[in-house]
């Protein structure tokens, strides 16, 4: 009469390299990155360059995994899906999509990068290669049936323990201010620093854009949310040393899925003097701190008086 144990079907996580990154972005054809094999069928990882500029350089790049369709697609239903674009290293996530899939049937789950975003952060190792990350897991959900004492000796006050704050920081780092500035030459597109874990294993990132309608912003954003996590609060200040130094109030912000970023807003950053430091770090400090639970009273009769009726039903 307790809860089962939940149990998951093999999951695959794929690391798929993308050769001639320098030729990858001068393609106007798909390239087919790689497959990958879960629970029986096939999923293509593909690379659409898109939106070219004058010197014949892709500005979009759409990276997507899909199901191939033939008689062996069968229901994805539960399975949930990842993609990832890892840093130079090959080991740290930078850009992230994933979907928790409430439909029958997964087809395709699609990621959209701009290209200096992508090369601004360090994507792009030395030997002209991108790494991709393509994870597949079919999960199947607890099931739990309630205990019929449970419900019948429910004691009067519930008092749940105090959640523990749980603290950390992470710092981005601009080596050069004027070099990412002419690299990044669209309004609004910044740099991102690479997925951290903060407050019991809560993914996290940060992006600087140095110029957005005469105007920099730091974002600090929750990543890898799943569908029904509860919401966070989170207490966080950020910290400029370098080309700028700025020190900001404590700031405090609830992320969920609906609502999973926070844009500081900057006075916009310029290089006025040749002698100006032209390195800019960032460091974000974050207290993620879980609401308390509150005491309520559940309004109960005593055991003597619930179990009166059914003891009396059941002698007749």
């Amino acid at each position: 009469m307790g809860g089962t144990a939940s149990r998951s079907a093999p999951m695959t996580c794929d690391d798929l390299p993308v050769l001639w990154y320098s030729k990858l972005v001068r393609s106007r054809r798909v390239l087919n990155v790689g497959k990958v094999f879960f629970d029986g069928l096939v999923c293509n990882v593909e690379i659409l360059p898109m939106c070219f500029d004058k010197d014949g350089l892709a500005n979009v790049l759409i990276v997507s995994v899909g199901v191939t369709l033939d008689r062996h697609l069968r229901s994805f239903a539960g399975t949930h899906v990842s993609l990832e674009i890892l840093d130079a290293t090959g080991q740290h996530t930078v850009f992230h999509k994933d979907s928790d899939q409430e439909e029958d049937r997964f087809y395709r789950l699609t990621m959209y990068v701009r290209r200096c975003e992508l090369e601004a952060s360090s994507c792009v190792c030395a030997s002209d290669t991108l790494t991709i990350r393509c994870t597949l897991e079919k999960k199947q959900q607890a099931t739990k049936r309630p205990h019929l004492l449970g419900i019948l000796f429910k004691p009067n006050a519930v008092q749940e323990p105090p959640q523990v704050a749980m603290d950390g920081s992470h710092t981005l780092t601009v080596g050069s201010f004027s070099e990412l500035c002419a690299a990044l030459r669209a309004e609004g597109d910044g740099i991102y620093s690479r997925h951290f874990a903060i407050g019991g294993g809560s993914r996290w990132y940060l992006k600087f854009c140095p110029k957005y309608h005469g105007r920099s912003f730091l974002c600090l954003g929750r990543g890898r949310m799943a569908k029904g996590e509860m919401p966070m609060t989170v207490e966080f200040s950020f910290d400029l040393k370098g080309v700028v130094n700025h020190q900001s109030q404590k700031m405090t912000h609830t992320f969920d899925r609906d609502n999973d970023d926070f844009f500081y807003d900057l006075e916009q950053i310029r290089i006025t003097s040749p002698m100006q430091d032209d390195r800019l770090v960032v460091r974000c400090c974050l207290t993620v701190v879980m609401p308390e639970e509150t005491p309520f009273a559940v309004p109960m009769r005593s055991s003597e008086s619930v179990l009166t009726p059914l003891l009396s039903a059941m002698h007749g």
